[in-house]
């Protein structure tokens, strides 16, 4: 092919294209009509697993009966009210705690009393199917809502619980550990005492637990719940569950030292513990700190040693030569009684309440010396108190009956006509007798003494008085004990 027809061909092909470019239109841009959507944020993530797991809130409650559903929903069986009284207003329940004493009808001595602590005890406890809660866990906390009468209930409480039948953990409520590293101390103003479980000695979960009192006391509880979870429980078997609990066992409220913590929960107001004395001279002051102003022993030898007093009282005989007769001689009774006593500044002892109790750790020398004895007091000069010691009333009811063997005689003062107080104690004897003392104090404070004045004093006296010794039917007296 030429030049001339190769050049007309690539025309008609330029031509072509062109015309094929020509006939095409560009399609418009698609516009969007739609608002612009809002950016989204995610939902958050609901954690359905709980921080809390309720164990009361006394919501509703009637402490005295068993409720059917505890307020999370959980079954309550066990609803247990042991030597105490129990009510519930505006969802706080009240406590008031009355621990057995000790006597020989129900208990053989004072070892079988103790070692049966947790019947006598006042036992606050409920047992809740905690296991079926939903999403139970064991948790780091217990936290407890309270608050005392008086304050100080922590030194006369124990906490136990035993989520298993075969499981058992107890503690002085004073020795619970709390989340910052301190003790528990119950005061009359509401608190969360937030307890360190695994600190404190008890497994993190349980479904039956008790606040019980060895020494009389009443609390109030708003609420109590757990918290902290820090692993789920198994709740397939009783060995899972049990599998989970990381402390060893601390046993059953009686393998605790009770009879140490009754002894310590009493607050005392010291007389007189005889150490380092003697007897027959004045000491300058009382182990409380208080000066002893007079220390009376007539118609007796005593003798001290070790911290223990004996006292063997020998009245003065009727005779002619210091009597007129019998008459007079009854009529001063209170000078040929062997009299043993003491006065002490009580006013000036810091704190000093009138007090419900005066316990008197006292033996005999052959037994049933109260019959022989007298006790009397006047705390101020205008005012006189005087009973046979046979015939005081002890906290439990009965009455004194002196044995060989060491014994707290914790003497109720209100019933036995006293009030309860004094800087002016006798024991005096109108047969001849010994007796041993080891300690005097008083205890249970009822209301603080304003000792502004002898007046203000003397108001606190609840009890009308008994007069002095004299005028108490001596003759009588002597007369049974021959």
């Amino acid at each position: 092919m030429n030049i001339k027809k190769l050049l007309a061909v690539a025309l008609v092909i330029a031509l072509a294209l062109s015309f094929a470019a020509c006939g095409a239109k560009e399609a418009p841009p698609v516009v969007n009509n739609e608002p612009t959507p809002e950016p989204t944020t995610p939902e958050p993530v609901v954690n359905t697993v709980p921080t809390t797991f309720q164990w009361d809130n006394f919501d509703g409650r009637d402490p005295n009966s068993k409720p059917e559903l505890a307020p999370n929903g959980a079954n309550m069986w066990w609803d247990n009210w042991a030597n105490l009284r129990a009510s519930v207003e505006d969802g706080v329940a009240q406590i008031q705690f009355r621990p057995k004493e000790f006597n020989t009808d129900d208990f053989i001595d004072e070892a079988d009393y103790f070692a049966k602590a947790g019947d006598w005890m006042g036992n606050w406890g409920e047992a809740i199917n905690m296991w079926a809660l939903d999403g139970i866990q064991y948790c780091k906390y217990l936290t407890i809502r309270i608050k005392g009468e008086v304050g100080g209930e922590e030194n006369k409480l124990i906490m136990d619980w035993h989520p298993e039948d075969a499981k058992f953990y107890a503690a002085r409520f004073s020795d619970l550990v709390l989340k910052d590293g301190t003790h528990p101390v119950i005061t009359t103003e509401w608190q969360d005492i937030v307890i360190d479980l695994e600190k404190s000695g008890f497994p993190g979960m349980t479904n039956a637990l008790h606040i019980r009192a060895f020494a009389e006391c009443t609390i109030s509880l708003d609420e109590l719940y757990f918290s902290e979870p820090v692993g789920p429980i198994d709740s397939t078997s009783a060995d899972t569950i049990v599998a989970g609990f990381n402390v060893p066992e601390t046993g059953k409220p009686a393998d605790l030292p009770i009879k140490d913590f009754v002894a310590e929960s009493v607050v005392k107001f010291m007389w007189d513990t005889f150490d380092g004395r003697d007897p027959n001279s004045k000491p300058e002051l009382a182990p409380n700190g208080m000066n002893i102003w007079w220390d009376n022993w007539a118609n007796l030898r005593a003798s001290a040693e070790g911290g223990v007093v004996t006292i063997k009282y020998t009245p003065k005989a009727f005779n002619t030569d210091d009597f007129i007769d019998e008459a007079d001689y009854y009529a001063k009774a209170g000078d040929w009684m062997g009299n043993w006593g003491e006065a002490i500044n009580m006013w000036a002892l810091d704190g000093i309440q009138y007090c419900k109790y005066l316990t008197i750790r006292v033996k005999g020398e052959v037994g049933g010396e109260e019959t022989k004895l007298i006790m009397d007091w006047h705390p101020e000069d205008a005012k006189f108190y005087a009973a046979r010691f046979s015939d005081l009333v002890l906290k439990d009811g009965t009455h004194p009956v002196i044995t060989t063997e060491w014994q707290n005689l914790v003497i109720d003062l209100e019933k036995s006509g006293f009030p309860g107080m004094t800087n002016a104690l006798h024991i005096r004897a109108f047969a001849d007798c010994t007796i041993s003392l080891d300690e005097l104090y008083f205890s249970e404070p009822v209301g603080p003494i304003d000792i502004t004045s002898t007046d203000t004093i003397v108001a606190g006296f609840t009890v009308p008085e008994t007069g002095k010794p004299a005028d108490l039917p001596i003759k009588d007296f002597v007369a049974a004990v021959q």
